[in-house]
Order: structure tokens, then sequence, then C-alpha cells
């Protein structure tokens, strides 16, 4: 049987220390550490450079590596076919393969076989890798060990060495071979190996992204030339100085963002890749857009987005930050409100359709109260409200604010308008006072309005935004999909896994099933504990509670985690009461101006019968043994399948109810006290369901910092001692369920079917109704509806 130097003669050296080693032709094992590829690879005669001689196709798609080789020897041919599988991570993987041959097979040595091979990579400094070839038309095996050495933790220098003992030889007397490879530049590297012939390879790799040239001369033992072994490589990404010089400044990034960007999409979204990127996906092209050298403009159609001021202040931030790296931004708008222009402002050039309107009205926050519908309907709501400012069940039980809650609404609005009057008047270099004119008086602009106060710099349409741009630019550019952008940002030649920051959802309502899905969202917040490669965790929060035990089920799953690794919270357009309760073991918490956080307290009530039965002539009949059976019984509402008892509580039933309450607050309060270190008189004090803006929340304690999602990220790195190019960011949940069937049907049917993608986005009255009806009479943990998003 054929040696392993002999069979693997296209080798540039030890598959497991340089190059893709034919994509696990050499080692199996290999196929699952690389990426996906091909490789045509030929060799010369020794006297042609420009003749073929032996030539191979080698390929690798997603650990199933497979070949073939055309091996000529004079009058002698041999076809070598090759086909493995394997598994693992880039820290270690194993792999098996069947290698046939045909032709003059048996007269070259080459014998069907089996081959196993294993890579370890424990540290970006060392890869070792074993082969095992064993016949399986003669009693021959052979073993084959190899080393790779990066002193210093990078693809700059690698060292590598190998041996093969093959069946009946001493290990003294085993075939060896060593070397090394030289990084000149990324993508660009030389290299020669040694054997214990005494003959030797030198050779030249370089790789210009997703494509790639090596060649290799062979030198005998007298120092003359033997042949050539050239190759030509197409698959994925390969970090490259080349490529990055080639697209320097000549890519564009075009983002349509419609809709409201989702945390998470249902998993039949996410396969077929349907709708607008998710937000997260949106934050991370601008900052790799920002970082690539490659990319010169991001333009943005604004057109159909639908945000909350948390996000678009950190979309800002993020766009900011790109254009302050030399990065032109441009913002498409057709018709925009106040937020939406909140968001456009921040580019360097803001284009409008010449048939749109820029509307500048404030920000305002509105209740729809239900007493009065409640009663038309024969209905009751009995509110318990023990705490100031918990109002949240005002909806069903009052016609108008307040004091307490008009109270903390004004002062939160005051905030949200400051910011954004603030962050427009800065990058528009406007007076604050020419712009709170523009809103007082003006209020609906047209574009050209809008372009002769300063809001917008030209008119035009996103279709023509090609010509635009490089009239802009005077120059031409090249769009690449964010996609491929990701893969170019992430790509590199680094040996075993990186560190990890996990980043964790809790989206909508916090409920067991639905919402923020707690009963399946612990158990993944809980599995990061024992996770080695996860070095901190990022749990972007973007709920307005709900159900007290969902909240605390997720809380104490992120306070195990806490105790072991860096846990930093990333507040969004609203983390209030049960959103702030699953907040407050983290680290740190990080919230925008605009957040609505705090919201410590419980609310709840009694929602029963009061005339129903003779509004709607359903009636309604009962048995039953136990004093307050009955409690728990009642209407039986059509359509939407909720149950209306048919009775107020009775006074002690209210008293004990009161003191559930208290005793349920003070669970809460402790809770928090313990999570921000702090005294629950402290707790008490800027609690009693008191909501706060993200600025506010600062001030008083509730909030650490100032940031957004990436802010949050760059901090859990920084946190876990995580350099910025040995980091990779995973996202735990971004799938919501298969499919939404509920967005297909009408209204009050709609309501059995909502999953949690779409509870995320359900209007808030909706959410604290049905949270309501589904706990009474347990408290709950839940801000006022109307608070979020403010658009």
């Amino acid at each position: 049987m054929a040696g392993y130097y002999e069979q693997s003669f296209f080798l540039s050296a030890p598959p497991a220390a340089f190059g893709d080693g034919l994509y696990g032709t050499a080692n199996p094992a290999l196929a699952g550490m690389i990426g996906s590829g091909t490789s045509f690879i030929w060799s010369s005669d020794g006297t042609d450079a420009a003749s073929i001689q032996d030539w191979g196709v080698f390929s690798n798609f997603g650990g199933l590596s497979a070949s073939y080789a055309r091996l000529n020897r004079g009058a002698l041919n041999v076809n070598a076919y090759h086909i493995g599988v394997s598994g693992g991570t880039r820290s270690a993987s194993f792999g098996l393969a069947y290698q046939g041959f045909s032709g003059d097979a048996t007269a070259l040595g080459r014998y069907n076989r089996l081959v196993t091979g294993t890579v370890l990579r424990p540290s970006r400094y060392l890869s070792v890798g074993a082969i095992g070839n064993v016949g399986l038309e003669t009693d021959d095996w052979e073993v084959v060990g190899e080393i790779g050495v990066r002193p210093f933790g990078t693809s700059r220098l690698t060292l590598f060495a190998d041996a093969a003992v093959t069946d009946g030889e001493a290990v003294r007397d085993a075939p060896w071979s060593a070397g090394g490879a030289l990084e000149i530049v990324d993508g660009v590297q030389v290299f020669a190996r040694f054997f214990e012939n005494e003959s030797q390879t030198v050779g030249l790799r370089i790789d210009l992204g997703r494509t790639g040239v090596e060649s290799s001369s062979g030198i005998d033992t007298n120092g003359d030339y033997t042949g050539q072994v050239s190759r030509v490589r197409v698959g994925e990404f390969q970090p490259s100085a080349l490529y990055r010089a080639a697209a320097s400044e000549r890519q564009r990034i075009d983002l349509e963002l419609t809709g409201p960007l989702p945390y998470r999409k249902s998993r039949l979204a996410t396969f077929f890749g349907e709708g607008p990127p998710r937000y997260y996906e949106v934050l991370r092209t601008i900052r790799q857009a920002a970082e690539s050298g490659t990319v010169r403009v991001i333009t943005l159609n604004l057109s159909g987005v639908q945000l909350g001021t948390a996000k678009a202040w950190e979309l800002r931030r993020a766009l900011r930050t790109a254009s302050d790296r030399g990065i032109t931004v441009i913002t498409y708008l057709e018709n925009a409100g106040m937020t939406d222009y909140f968001l456009a402002s921040a580019a360097d050039v803001v284009v409008q359709d010449p048939r749109g309107t820029v509307m500048l009205p404030g920000y305002a926050l509105s209740r729809t109260y239900l007493d009065g519908t409640l009663d038309k309907l024969g209905l009751e709501f009995d509110e318990w409200r023990f705490f100031e400012y918990k109002s949240a069940a005002e909806t069903l039980s009052r016609t108008g604010f307040s004091e307490a809650d008009s109270t903390q609404r004004a002062e939160y609005l005051e905030d949200v308008y400051a910011t954004v009057v603030r962050g427009i008047a800065t990058d528009r270099e406007l007076s604050r006072d020419s712009l709170n004119a523009l809103v007082d008086e003006k209020t609906i602009l047209t574009a050209l309005e809008a372009q002769t106060a300063g809001l917008v710099d030209s008119l035009g349409r996103w279709h023509d935004r090609d010509e635009f741009v490089d009239d802009l630019l005077d120059r031409g550019t090249r769009t690449v999909d964010r996609d491929d952008l990701d893969e170019v940002a992430t790509a590199t030649r680094a040996w075993s896994e990186p560190d990890k920051i996990a980043v964790v959802y809790g989206i909508g309502p916090t409920s067991m099933e639905s919402g923020i899905e707690a009963r399946t969202l612990h158990e993944s917040i809980r599995k990061l504990k024992d996770r080695g490669d996860v070095a901190a965790v990022v749990f972007r929060v973007d709920s307005p509670g709900g159900d007290g035990m969902a909240s605390d089920l997720v809380a104490q799953a992120l306070k195990e985690v806490a105790a072991e690794k860096p846990v930093v919270v990333s507040q969004g357009q609203v983390a209030g009461s049960g959103g702030y309760w699953i907040s407050a073991y983290a680290d740190s918490i990080l919230a925008t101006p605009t957040t609505v956080t705090g919201s410590i307290g419980v609310i709840g009530g009694w929602l029963y019968a009061d005339g129903w039965s003779e509004k709607t002539g359903q009636t309604y009949d009962v048995v039953q043994e136990g004093e307050r059976a009955d409690l728990f019984t009642g209407y039986q509402l059509p359509l939407i399948g909720t149950q209306i008892p048919a009775r107020p509580l009775q006074e002690e039933e209210r008293e004990r109810v009161e003191d559930l309450f208290e005793s349920f607050y003070s669970e809460f309060v402790a809770l928090v006290a313990e999570g921000r270190d702090t005294t629950e008189a402290h707790i008490r004090e800027v609690g009693e369901g008191r909501i706060y803006s993200g600025l506010d929340g600062q001030q008083i304690g509730l909030v650490d910092e100032i940031g957004g999602m990436l802010d949050a990220i760059d901090l859990a790195r920084r946190a876990a001692d995580v350099t910025a190019t040995r980091v990779e960011i995973i996202e735990v949940n971004p799938a919501s369920g298969f499919w939404n069937v509920g967005r297909f049907l009408p209204g009050p049917l709609r309501l059995l079917f909502q999953g949690s993608e779409e509870e995320e986005h359900l209007p808030p009255a909706d959410a604290f109704i049905r949270t309501v009806l589904r706990h009474q009479p347990a408290p709950v943990v839940m801000i006022p509806p109307g608070l979020y998003p403010v658009k």
C-alpha cells in the first residue's frame, strides 16, 4: 500500500497545520473545521512547468469531502476516488473516509483503504492531527502524526512537522517532514517543507478572498528542480490584504428597512429568508461596514420602517459611528414621521421623494379607557391598585388619567422629545429654536419645504440611487450583499474556537408559553452557565412585563449565569415591571435615553359580569363543593374563549388579595435590591410602580449606562477580558416559532393563535387585557398600556 507521502504528494504541508489539507482528502477530520470549497490541483513533469502530469479536483461541503485525482506514471494510469464525512468544531474534529482506486492501481501500490482522522486545536497556538490508513485488500496499515505550532498565536508564522509509521517499521525509521509558513501580509504566505530524505519543496500561496492560487516547486537532494504543483481554489472567503486593497472604499451596502425590524423571526421565515432583516442583523451590518475598510457608502431606504424611538436611537448611534469613520451615509424617505426623521437625520445626506412629506408633530401619549364600554357590555372591573404609580389597570377602571399616571407620562415624554430634538438639531446643524418652530408652526412640510428648511438635502427616489451615489462621490461603487459582508468580516485562519458572547432575547410580555416564552427561555439561559465556550451573556429585554412567575423563572436563571460569567442587559423600548424583574440580576444594565424602565410594582383586578346576562341573553349556573369554588367559574365569552367570573369578590376575599399583593411587592422589591446591590428602602422609594426614562433611570440607579445593544456586547466582551479579534457573537434564540398562522385569521380568532413573533408587536392594551384575564385574581407585573412604543 502506497504510503502517506507518496499518496499525498499534492500537499504543501501537514494538513492539520497549513492550508486546507486537500479539503479533507489527506486527513478527513479537517473537512469539519474548514469552510466549503473546491480546488483544482495539477503537477508538472519536472521539465516543463506548464505541462500537466497528475491532476485532481478536491472539494468539501459542510464536512462532506470528495475528490477525484488522475495519476500518470509513464504507461501506467490510476484513478483515485475519495468520499469522507467529518464533524466537530474549530477546536476538535473527527473524520472517516473511503478511498478507492482503479486503472493500474495495484502496480503503483494503490489499494482501496479506509482512512480515519482527528484534528485537535486546543488553543490558537497548537494544532495536532492523527491519520490512520488501513488497507482493505491487504494487511497494511499506517499511522501518521502531525503537529503545527504558531508562536504568536496567529497565522503570521506557522511551524509544522509530521511523520508516518507503517506496519512492520520501527518508529526511528519512519519518514518525516518539517517546515514552516510565513505570512507576509494577510493572504500572502511563503512556505517551505523539508523531508528526511533531504528533498524539499518551497512555494507561495495567495488568497484573494473567495479565490486563491498556490504554487510550489520540488527540489531533490542534489538541489535540482523536480516538478511543480499548482493550485486554484474557489470557496468560502479567506482573509486577504489584496482583496481589501482592490475593494478599498469601492463597495456600497444597500439596506431596505421595512416594518418594525423584529428581533426574532419564525423558523419558516428564517429558513426561506423572508422579509426584511432582523434588528441585530442591521446593527451588525452597519458595524461591519464601518470596520471593513472596503465599504464607502451605506444607503438606507426608510420608506416603510416602523420603529420606536429606542431602536431609532441605537441605529442612529451606529450610523454616526460609521460616518465618523469616513463612510458616507445616505437615507431615503417617502413620507416621514417624527421618529422616522429622527433616524434619517443621522445620515450625511437625506434624500426624500419629491411628492413626500415630513410630519413633525412632536410626541403625545394617549390612552383608551374601557370603563364605559364594559358598562355597556354588562361587565365590571374592580381595580386592585395599592401602589401610587402602578396605573396599568386604569384602562379598565377609569375614563381618564389619574394624576400620578399623567405626571409620570409627562416626565417621560419630556425626555423623549428632548432626545429627539437634540439629535436632529445637532446632526442637521439647526438651532433648537428653529426646529421647535417647525414642530409648533409648520408641523407638516412638503418635500420642497423640508429641503428649504434644511431637513432634506436632495429630492429623489430609491430606484435612482445608483446614479445619485455615483454623482455624489464622482466615482462608481459596487453593491455588496449584507450576508457577503458578514462572511468577509468573520473570515479567519485562527485555530481553536473563539470565545463567544451569547445574545439572548426576552421579547414581548413575560408569559410562560408566548411572549418571552419563559418556560423555554429559562432553560436556554441556564445552559449557558455550563458552556465553557461562552465567555459572557448579553440579554436584550424589550418587555412590558406580565406574569410574575414567568418573570421570576427567567430572572433566577439569569442569576445563576451571572454567578459564573458576566451578564449585561440591554433594555430596548420598554423594560418595565416584569421587564425590569428579568433585568435585575445583570452585572450591568444599559438602556437608551427613551427606554421605559422601572415600574417596580404589581397590579391586578377582577373583571366580572354585572348585567352581562341581561344585555346578551347568556345565562349561567353552577354546582359547587367549597365555599368559594364558584369564584373561578362564570360566563364563557363566544369566539375568543375567555371566561368572565359571575360575581365580585366579597370583602374578606378582597382583603386577602391585598395581603397577597403586598407580599408579592415585597418580594419584587427585595429581588431588585439584591440584584442592584442597594437597599430595599431605596427601591421602595423609587418604586410604587413609577416608570422612568432611561436617562432618569440612570440617575436613580436602576440603569448603569446609556447605550444600545452594540454597547452591551462591547461591555460584555471587556468584562470577560476577550479581545475584539477573538470573539464570536452567537444569538441563542433568534427564531420564535415554526409558523404564525394567526396573521391569516380575523381579529377575534387571531388572539387564539398569536405566537411570540406577533405578540412582540401586540397592541399594549390588548396585551394587558389578555394578561389580566389569564391570571386574575393573581397579581401581574406589567406597565401601563400606551407607553410603548413611542412612534
